[in-house]
């Protein structure tokens, strides 16, 4: 999907759920793996946010910055 050609110039939000969860993968072990496809994103914004669906916490704050940047657009 992060290849894909008409995805170009759209922001990427990836939320790392479950960090309501001790033991899963945080952000910093997360944005390695797409770092490793920076070509493949190219120029378009890109966040991982941490996040909990259980919670709620984080997800607010990756609406609200998919949102700026779609207002930027």
């Amino acid at each position: 999907m992060i290849a894909n050609e008409n995805l170009q110039g759209i922001p990427l939000l990836v939320l790392a759920n479950k960090q309501d969860i001790p033991e899963c993968m945080g952000v910093r072990e997360v944005k390695p793996i797409f770092n490793k496809n920076a070509h493949m994103i190219g120029k378009r914004d890109c966040m991982v946010m941490p996040v909990s669906a259980l919670t709620g916490e984080g997800v607010d704050e990756g609406i609200h910055w998919l949102v700026d940047c779609v207002k930027t657009e």
